[in-house]
């Protein structure tokens, strides 16, 4: 079997390319992330009226079932 040596790899912090310019200021503030709250009550709105609307058919359904 042969000799393990140990592992030589050292970590190396990321370089900037040499092409970019070097950057003085700080990057600039990530803008706010977008209000979902319209989708999400869209959404819950959407779901009602699918509810709403099913609703009688599966009341009929198991009452077929029930035999009455």
């Amino acid at each position: 079997m042969p000799e393990l040596k140990p592992n030589t790899y050292e970590h190396q912090p990321p370089k900037r390319p040499l092409h970019l310019p070097r950057r003085l200021s700080p990057p600039p503030d990530h803008p706010a992330p977008p209000n979902l709250k319209v989708f999400a009550y869209v959404g819950l709105a959407l779901g009602v009226i699918v509810l709403v609307l099913a609703l009688p058919y599966l009341v009929s359904y198991f009452m077929a079932l029930a035999g009455l």
